[in-house]
C-alpha cells in the first residue's frame, strides 16, 4: 500500500510518499500464501513477488509525480524485506527513496542485484536500512553486511515481526528495547546494564540452576562481542535533536527566499518546530538525570550490600564494635546523599517547567500570526 500525510488543512503532502509490502501470508490467512516464493527466495533467488511490487511501485510513482510529489520510503517485511535490496539497487538509486527491510528473508540477496547495482548499494548503504532479529528468519541463510544493518538481539527466536511497538516514527526507542531485555546497536552503558539484567532474569525461568547476577554480566560481554562498543550519548536524544535542528534550518533557507502569506506560514513552520525542540530538550534531560541517578543509587546500595555482607562474614573475628565502625562509612546512607539528588531533580524540573512555557508560548504566537495572516487576507477581499 502506499501512504501519505495529511496535511493541518486536509490536503494530502505528496512530498513524502511511503510505499510498504507485507510479508508472507500464513496458511490460515486470506490471501496468497506466497510459500513458493518464499522458498525460491530462500535459495538465494530474487522473489516472484518483486514482479507484482515493481508494477506497483511505478504506478504509484506516476500517480505521485501528476502531484508534483516524490516517493520517499519504500518499506518491506520478511519476504518483501529480502527484495528491499533489489529495491534500493534498482530503483532507490533512480528516484532517491529510502529503502528499509525488517527481519528481512532470503539467502544471497545481494548476488540479485546487477554490478552497477551492487556498486551502487557499497558506496550509499544508509539507502537501506536493515533490521534483524534473531529470530527464525535467520534460517534463510540472509546475509548481515550490505546496507546499514541493525541486528536486534534478545527478541527471541520466534519475534518474527517488524518490533513496531519499539519504533517512534522512524527511530529505534533503545530505551524501551532495554527495559524488555533487548539489545540493539548504539546503546549506552546504563542500557546495555539493564537489557543485560532483564534478558537474564526472564531466562532463569527455563534454567532454575541459573544466576541472574552472572548471566547479566555474561549478556554484556556478548553485546561488546556483538557491536564492539557502547554509545557515548543517548541515541534517542541525539536523533530527536538532529532532526529537529534539520528542520529548522531547511524552515529558515525557505523563509530566506519566500515572500508574502507564504513567508508568514513558513515563520508559523518555525516558530512551531522552535517550540517543539524546546519541549523534546526539557523533557530528555529531565528522563536522562532521573536514569542516571537511579542507577547511581542502585550501585551504590549493591556496594554497601557487599561490604555489610563480607563484614558478618568476620564478625567471629571482631568485636561487634570494631566490625560497626568498619562499615559505618560505608552505609548507604553516608554513600548517598538522596537530598542533593532531589535538588538535582528540582533544577532540572524548573529548566523542564520553563523550557515547556516557552514552548506553550511560542506555540500560541505561531496560531496568532496564522489568524492574523488569515483575518487580513479575508479583509482584502471585503467590499467596503
Amino acid at each position: 500500500m502506499a501512504i501519505a500525510p495529511v496535511n493541518e488543512d486536509g490536503t494530502t503532502d505528496y512530498n513524502n510518499v511511503a510505499i510498504v509490502y507485507a510479508g508472507t501470508n500464513m496458511p490460515n490467512e486470506t490471501g496468497k500464501s506466497g510459500f513458493g516464493s518464499a522458498v525460491n527466495a530462500f535459495n538465494g533467488n530474487i522473489s516472484e513477488e518483486y514482479k507484482q511490487a515493481e508494477k506497483f511501485l511505478n504506478q504509484t510513482q506516476k500517480k505521485v509525480a501528476q502531484k508534483g510529489g516524490s516517493i520517499t520510503d519504500v518499506a518491506g517485511f520478511s519476504q518483501s524485506g529480502g527484495y528491499m535490496m533489489k529495491m534500493a539497487g534498482e530503483h532507490g538509486q533512480k528516484f532517491g527513496f529510502r529503502t528499509t527491510s525488517f527481519d528481512d528473508w532470503g539467502k544471497n540477496q545481494f548476488n540479485t542485484l546487477t554490478y552497477d547495482e551492487q556498486q551502487w548499494l557499497k558506496k550509499n548503504p544508509e539507502f537501506l536500512i536493515r533490521y534483524q532479529n534473531d529470530s527464525w528468519a535467520n534460517a534463510s541463510g540472509r546475509d548481515w553486511k550490505y546496507g546499514t544493518v541493525s541486528q536486534i538481539s534478545g527478541a527471541g527466536f520466534g519475534e518474527h515481526s517488524t518490533l513496531a511497538k519499539y519504533f517512534d516514527g522512524d527511530i529505534l526507542n533503545l530505551d524501551r528495547l532495554a527495559k524488555d531485555g533487548i539489545f540493539a546497536p548504539n546503546m549506552t552503558l546504563e542500557q546495555v546494564k539493564l537489557a543485560a539484567k532483564v534478558w537474564a532474569k526472564k531466562n532463569s525461568k527455563f534454567n532454575p540452576l541459573a544466576n541472574d547476577k552472572s548471566e547479566a554480566k555474561k549478556r554484556v560481554e556478548e553485546y561488546l562481542e556483538l557491536y564492539g562498543k557502547y554509545a557515548k550519548g543517548n541515541a534517542n536524544l541525539t536523533a530527536l535533536k538532529s532532526t529537529t535542528d534539520k528542520g529548522i534550518t531547511n524552515l529558515q533557507k525557505s523563509i530566506a527566499g519566500a515572500s508574502g502569506s507564504k513567508k508568514i506560514e513558513l515563520r508559523v513552520d518555525l516558530a512551531n518546530a522552535v517550540a517543539k525542540k524546546a519541549k523534546i530538550v526539557g523533557e530528555e534531560a529531565e528522563k536522562i538525570l532521573k536514569k542516571m541517578q537511579q542507577d547511581m543509587e542502585h550501585e551504590i546500595s549493591e556496594l554497601s550490600k557487599e561490604i555489610l555482607n563480607g563484614a558478618n562474614e568476620i564478625r567471629q573475628y571482631l568485636s561487634y564494635a570494631e566490625v560497626q565502625e568498619m562499615i559505618a562509612p560505608y552505609e548507604k546512607n553516608k554513600l548517598w546523599d538522596s537530598v542533593q539528588a532531589s535538588e538535582n531533580m528540582g533544577e532540572i524540573q524548573q529548566d523542564k517547567e520553563k523550557l515547556t512555557t516557552f514552548s506553550e508560548k511560542l506555540t500560541i504566537i505561531a496560531k496568532n500570526i496564522q489568524d492574523y495572516d488569515g483575518q487580513a487576507g479575508s479583509s482584502m477581499f471585503t467590499p467596503k
